[in-house]
């Protein structure tokens, strides 16, 4: 009963999605649903949701949007990401390594609306050749590639801290994994679609390529570098950048200044908060903490249980809330699986994040692009169930191995 009226939740969202509401009205009445099908006490209901939208966490992303915005903005009116995606293929003279590269180095970014920068390059690089919708889920599915096996995001770190395993196997571990996501990925978003080789004669001077690639988007890599190195804040570092940008860059009054009206994306910023209202709506359900009882009723076994949970629950509740409940629980069910193991679920745990209509990067990347969520998400599912049952093989191989 209690996963019926979770699946009754969900198609009230997806339904809506289809029917061309704005995310924003599909993700409230699902809200709406939560409180109603599971009877939650409207106090207590309400403060969960103020909790999940209210949080510093929730305001710091808003303000990310606006000013990542506004960076874009400056770095195009330098032409700075046209600049980028064609140093890179002339570096490569390979149209699927620009649109994998590129957005894998910027999903390096622990920041959500790095998508938009994505967007662009992948916008740059493929033109009229993918559909707007193919280049959001492209936009969206190789930037987070880094959060599935990167010691840089909580989540990972959260795992391992859990498990005991250090991070120099894991990482090791999932770049089979790693290298597959990207492989399935391009055959089924590029292949028949976007030409392996780029335009034109190859580049004669490698190096001045590399110049360019890191000239065109410098402020980004910087950002890279003190976020990810030293650790530091990431809305400060982005805030900081962007000032530096605009001394160098010479900006005028006159060319910032449509900049700042433009950069406050409402629409986007709506759907921000609307999909945080549901996530608040959903924890207070505690549908999450039925998964495991319903997967465990199941005549298969235990990894695929643990798998299932995974990828579903994250759906549902993130790769945070997987990490810090179902890998323990995981762990403690099947003993010596170690490594593999973690590999799987963490594997599993982004798979889900890739199609969950609470991911707030989904969102961000279909209001870039102008297209519906349902459109991604249904570009992504054969993508994730092919990378899933491959990620499942390669559990069995690395437990003959190891």
């Amino acid at each position: 009963m209690e996963l019926l009226k979770l699946v009754l939740v969900f198609a009230v969202l997806i339904g809506l999605i289809i029917l061309k509401r704005p995310l924003w009205q599909a993700a409230l009445a699902a809200s709406v649903c939560c409180f109603l099908f599971y009877w939650l006490p409207v106090g207590d209901g309400l403060k969960k949701v103020w909790g999940s939208v209210g949080s510093w966490s929730t305001a710091q992303l808003l303000l990310l949007t606006y000013v990542i915005t506004f960076l874009q903005s400056m770095i195009k009116a330098k032409n700075g990401i046209s600049r980028s995606q064609k140093a890179l293929t002339g570096l490569f003279h390979n149209n699927w390594v620009t649109c994998t590269v590129a957005p894998f180095v910027i999903g390096l970014l622990p920041t959500a609306p790095a998508v938009f920068i994505s967007g662009d390059i992948i916008e740059d690089a493929v033109g009229d050749r993918l559909t707007k919708t193919q280049k959001a889920t492209a936009a969206s599915f190789f930037r987070h590639i880094p959060e599935a096996f990167l010691p840089t995001y909580s989540s990972i770190l959260t795992a391992l801290a859990l498990t005991g395993l250090t991070a120099g196997p894991f990482v090791l571990g999932m770049l089979p994994l790693m290298l597959l996501m990207v492989l399935i990925g391009c055959l089924f978003l590029y292949l028949g679609r976007v030409p392996f080789k780029a335009d034109g004669a190859p580049s004669k001077n490698k190096l001045k390529d590399l110049g360019n690639f890191f000239a065109g988007i410098w402020p980004l890599f910087l950002a890279i570098v003190l976020v990810v190195g030293f650790d530091w804040n990431v809305l400060l570092v982005i805030v900081g950048v962007t000032l530096a940008y605009l001394v160098i860059g010479r900006f005028s009054f006159a060319t910032l200044k449509p900049f700042f009206k433009d950069s406050l994306q409402l629409k986007i910023m709506a759907n921000t908060v609307a999909v945080y209202v549901f996530r608040g709506a959903l924890e207070a359900t505690g549908a999450v903490e039925k998964l495991p009882e319903f997967f465990g009723k199941l005549p298969i076994p235990a990894f695929l249980i643990f798998m299932l949970i995974c990828f579903f629950g994250s759906i549902v509740a993130g790769a945070m809330t997987m990490a810090t409940t179902i890998v323990p629980i995981a762990f403690a069910s099947i003993p010596g699986a170690g490594l593999p193991l973690l590999c799987l679920l963490m594997g599993s745990i982004y798979a889900g994040s890739q199609v969950s209509p609470t991911h707030v990067c989904l969102t961000l990347s279909c209001d870039h692009f102008g297209v519906p969520l349902s459109g991604l998400i249904k570009t992504t599912i054969p993508i994730i169930a092919v990378f899933l049952v491959t990620a499942a093989l390669y559990y069995l191989g690395m437990l003959a191995i190891l």
